[in-house]
């Protein structure tokens, strides 16, 4: 995800003046020493490549490009390299972990040192598109071609961990006195996810059915130390992607722990100061955040402790956290909220640049949030009153109730249209999905005009479409909320079920029926993430709305 424009920037969100620490050294410490305790032990599976395949144009394909079969696979283990000069092998799934291969001789004994440039895909236009040149926004570290080098015991180990289903091998550097063949590859495939729990009725449509599945791979797949965002890129915890981590592994592997170590990581490496949450975190060489603020992300941990206290029932990692989900709504409120019950601050001027710290979605058209920050703010307070309710600590938010009913009423009057019947956002009255979505979930408007918004802004030719399916789950969500089960159906069906009509195995970080080849990066799609953790959701309508998806 292409939240690294707002990494690059070292943003204090509210600039507080504090007294005290909200969080002691030593309670952060006692959080992270949890969080340790909760270290999940990674599950391996060795894998070998199951096909030889060749990468062809197809204007009916993703991108451009499909993957068939070429060749035998077995002729890479027994004949000459050095005369085929380059492979594509399939390791007929999405995997992620350590990857290597050794060669062995044909004939003479190896004299020299072996070069190949190896390239991995997750698709086959990973494979398809030209690399170069380099136009993207981000880091070219980020992309996983290589030059490997082999010297006499034949063998070769990649010094990062892979994420991909492809492998393109091409001999660059060989001997003219000798000669080899491969003698294994070996990818050794990790994932914390153990079995799923999850069991659809006999009568689930064979499209669901394939959902859930692909569902199932991109969640494990992203189940790691942490809930990563994506396993290729960018290999870390973001807060909001947790929060459909978590709401997926409750309807399929129910790994808690994990959601319970995400959630003690957060909280040890806040800002001790202000209490804030960073926005994501690294796991390695040993915890560490970026120090940067969303604000929905902030919120969004407040959704995903509800939903793991309402799965687990573990009131005392509640308790332990409730100072940390008091913090992000009372500074928000504080902070951000202007005399007609209004968020007013979605933007934060630096150098004189206008940076975004409410996120919601890479649109294609960059988005107004203020319709959407009104809703997904009453809605948190909602779920943080629902969790001191639960834990005893009432007391401490009585006026929570009053406080969401205020949001809600001037969020009513500022943003529904009612000539229109459709929910507009900011100065410029902006129609959007996001901003609908939420307006819905946080309850600004509810039944009948509810249902005829989300209508109404599906039918605008003007309205701004998701550009992801993180975007597009909170879609669904609204649409199940107010009662538009069979529309939620069919767009789950033609969305998700769009991927994998195109052959995901992974469900995507970005997927735009109309436009295949969006990436936020500088529009290079090499970029982008193909086992997107924000994607993976489907699982948690279809099993926890079995009337609807599973008949």
């Amino acid at each position: 995800m292409n939240k690294c424009f707002f990494m690059a920037l070292s943003l204090a969100l509210f600039s507080l003046n504090v007294s005290a620490q909200c969080y002691t050294e030593s309670q952060q410490q006692t959080w992270l020493q949890k969080a340790e305790a909760s270290k999940p032990v990674l599950n391996k599976t060795t894998h070998h490549p199951v096909r030889e395949v060749k990468i062809v144009a197809d204007a009916n394909a993703f991108q451009g490009f499909k993957a068939v079969e070429d060749g035998d696979i077995n002729d890479l283990y027994s004949k000459s390299f050095k005369k085929k000069k380059e492979v594509i092998v399939d390791f007929g799934k999405h995997l992620v972990g350590n990857v290597s291969f050794k060669i062995k001789d044909i004939g003479p004994m190896q004299d020299a040192v072996l070069r190949f440039k190896v390239t991995f895909g997750e698709i086959p236009s990973d494979l398809g598109l030209p690399v170069e040149p380099y136009t993207g926004s981000l880091s070219r570290g980020w992309m996983q071609d290589f030059q490997c080098d082999v010297s006499y015991d034949g063998c070769y180990t990649f010094n990062r961990r892979i994420t991909a289903r492809y492998m393109k091998i091409e001999a660059v550097g060989t001997s003219i006195y000798s000669d080899f063949c491969f003698d294994n590859i070996t990818f050794e495939a990790t994932t914390s996810a153990g079995k799923s729990k999850a069991q659809l009725a006999s009568t689930t449509p064979q499209i669901f059915k394939d959902i859930a599945r692909v569902s199932e791979n991109t969640l494990k797949d992203c189940m790691q130390g942490v809930f990563e965002d994506g396993p290729k890129r960018d290999q870390r915890l973001w807060m909001g992607d947790l929060y459909l981590e978590a709401l997926a592994n409750t309807a399929s592997f129910k790994e808690y722990n994990l959601t319970k170590r995400c959630l003690y990581l957060l909280a040890g490496l806040a800002n001790p100061d202000n209490g804030l949450l960073y926005s994501n975190m690294v796991e390695y060489p040993k915890p560490h955040a970026q120090q940067t603020f969303f604000v929905d992300y902030a919120l969004s941990y407040i959704l995903t402790l509800n939903d793991y206290l309402k799965a687990t029932g573990d009131t005392e990692t509640a308790r332990d956290l409730w100072p940390v989900v008091k913090n992000q709504i009372n500074t928000i409120l504080a902070k951000a909220i202007d005399n007609n019950h209004l968020y007013a601050n979605t933007g934060y001027q630096y150098k004189g640049m206008m940076v975004s710290i409410v996120f919601f979605d890479w649109a294609p058209v960059t988005l107004d949030n203020h319709a959407a920050i009104q809703g997904l703010l009453a809605h948190s307070i909602d779920c943080a009153y629902n969790i001191a309710k639960v834990i005893g600590k009432t007391d401490d938010v009585k006026a929570y109730p009053a406080t969401a009913k205020q949001l809600r009423k001037a969020g009513y009057k500022a943003y529904w249209d009612a000539k229109k019947q459709i929910v507009v956002s900011g100065k410029e009255r902006q129609e959007s999905y996001t901003a609908t979505s939420w307006a819905v979930l946080g309850d600004l408007i509810k039944g009948n005009e509810a249902q005829k918004a989300i209508r109404n802004v599906m039918q605008s030719n003007t309205a701004i479409k998701p550009g992801t399916p993180y975007a597009n789950h909170f879609l669904v969500a609204a649409m199940l909320h107010c009662g538009m089960n069979s529309e939620a159906k069919k767009y789950v069906e033609d969305y998700w079920g769009g991927m994998v009509r195109l052959g995901a195995d992974t469900f995507w970080e970005y997927y735009v029926p109309d436009n295949h080849l969006f990436s936020s990066y500088n529009g290079y799609t090499l970029l982008n993430s193909y086992c997107h953790a924000w994607s993976c959701t489907p699982i948690y309508f279809i099993v926890n709305y079995p009337e609807i998806f599973q008949k």
